[in-house]
């Protein structure tokens, strides 16, 4: 029995068993009375000389992450959710220090990724968004620290462990919420703003996929950066010229109310549904007007948590971490929206 396992058992957090194990901190009378009987019924005891040595000691986290306020500060929510595992966990002196880049930008991800690799870090946190990119500075450090991916997974690659959803499933689920919400053949359209993410890449490819048994269907997959919405206008002004009976789009990242905008100012939205990604501050409010149809989410604060919690098992207890963690899909409508 672990303290890992104990916390599960418990539905608690490791940091609230820590607690309970020594005595201090704020835990409910209900809590710390289900904790015990664990405790009691398995025979756990701590080892006092291994936990004293670990927890005189500082940890220092490298999240090499694209810029927090950026993307509709999806980003921020990954953070935050590091940050409330960093509370949890505060006996053990956990630091995260952080390396943001701008995407697409190759120079700029090589420099985060140089600055992370000289902090001395005892692991990294990585949003491998830029696949190629992220697979080759990984492979120039042979020596690298134990490292863990968030938010996306990375063929090719040996992290310690993986928190993101299944990518082509997400998409997939996308298709199927499309075909329920438009209850027409078509045509689609998926939008990506960028091209070089695996996550994003699988997204749009499961989105397709869903409609390739049905002849006839069209999905177009069309290239946007979210970043100049004149541009991001255009190109939606084309895809519906190429496309006059245009009926559904799907955004494959935070980017959806950016479209939906565009497309509500257009007078299109009678016409054209539209399934968005991330539940962002942003999307839900335009999922609340009516303006987007459904989100599909991918809790970034639990991302954020359980990836800390298994770099904790792996440096602090020295048990082997769960290798890959899926998150969940979370499907949002406006009637369901708290």
């Amino acid at each position: 029995m672990t303290v890992t396992e104990i916390a599960r058992q418990a539905g608690v957090s490791i940091g609230t068993v820590d607690r309970v194990l020594h005595n201090r901190g704020r835990v409910s009378a209900e809590t710390k009375e289900r904790i015990q009987a664990i405790i009691d019924e398995t025979g756990y005891q701590p080892n006092p000389l291994a936990r004293h040595l670990k927890i005189n000691r500082k940890y220092l986290v490298g999240l090499l992450i694209p810029e927090l306020e950026k993307e509709s500060r999806y980003w921020s929510l990954i953070h935050a959710g590091l940050m409330k595992a960093v509370e949890e966990l505060s006996a053990f002196s956990f630091q995260i220090g952080i390396f943001e880049f701008v995407r697409p930008d190759r120079a700029s991800l090589s420099s985060a990724f140089a600055r992370m690799a000289d902090a001395r870090c005892d692991a990294w946190i990585l949003a491998p968004i830029m696949q190629e990119e992220t697979l080759a500075l990984l492979e120039g450090v042979p020596d690298a620290p134990p490292y863990a991916f968030i938010d996306s997974p990375l063929p090719g690659s040996r992290p310690l462990v993986t928190v993101a959803q299944d990518p082509w499933r997400g998409g997939y689920l996308a298709g199927r919420l499309m075909d329920l919400i438009s209850r027409t053949d078509g045509p689609f359209a998926v939008m990506r703003p960028y091209t070089g993410a695996f996550n994003l890449n699988e997204r749009a490819r499961g989105f397709t996929d869903w409609f390739a048994h049905r002849p006839g269907v069209r999905v177009a997959d069309v290239v946007c950066p979210e970043t100049r919405m004149d541009e991001v206008a255009d190109i939606l002004e084309r895809t519906f010229a190429e496309y006059p009976g245009l009926r559904g789009i799907f955004t494959v990242s935070a980017f959806g109310h950016k479209i939906a905008e565009i497309i509500h100012r257009k007078g299109w939205k009678d016409r054209v549904s539209v399934v968005g990604y991330d539940l962002v501050s942003e999307n839900e409010r335009f999922l609340r007007e009516g303006k987007i149809d459904c989100i599909v989410s991918q809790r970034p604060e639990e991302q954020g948590r359980l990836v800390l919690s298994q770099l904790y098992r792996h440096l602090v207890l020295g048990e082997e971490p769960e290798r890959e963690i899926t998150m969940p899909f979370d499907v949002y409508f406006k009637e369901n929206l708290v």
